[in-house]
């Protein structure tokens, strides 16, 4: 769970950091680079962070919990990009960002597999 945890804390640092950091205009705006960074980075380290967080919370987690976990998680995502969409509240929506959340959910089950397998080895 302590893993979990620092990966949460760790992902949501390093989203604010880039938002925050792309936020100033020290590079040209036209550099698809820049834009991939500024506009996704932030999303998948968000969506990264909010699926440990809640991983975490959880105990003895089953793979059924895992399930349960991504399809709550890729649910508030996309709940947050829809509410932009009816202007709800502020933001642009974008079907780019539909697709990180869910590749970002694919991102974060590979994380997780990887730490099941290593904790298993450790046992």
């Amino acid at each position: 769970m302590k893993k979990r945890i620092i990966l949460s804390f760790a992902f949501f640092i390093i989203g604010l950091f880039i938002y925050f950091l792309f936020k100033v205009e020290i590079i040209e705006k036209n550099n698809i680079v820049f834009l991939i960074i500024r506009n996704y980075v932030p999303d998948i380290c968000w969506v990264l962070s909010f699926y440990f967080l809640s991983i975490s919370i959880m105990s003895n987690i089953t793979k059924n919990d895992l399930l349960f976990n991504s399809l709550y998680v890729l649910i508030i995502s996309l709940l947050y990009e829809f509410l932009q969409y009816f202007k709800i509240i502020n933001g642009t929506f974008d079907l780019l960002d539909i697709i990180i959340y869910v590749l970002s959910i694919g991102l974060a089950s590979l994380i997780e597999i990887k730490i099941r397998r290593k904790n298993e080895k450790n046992v």
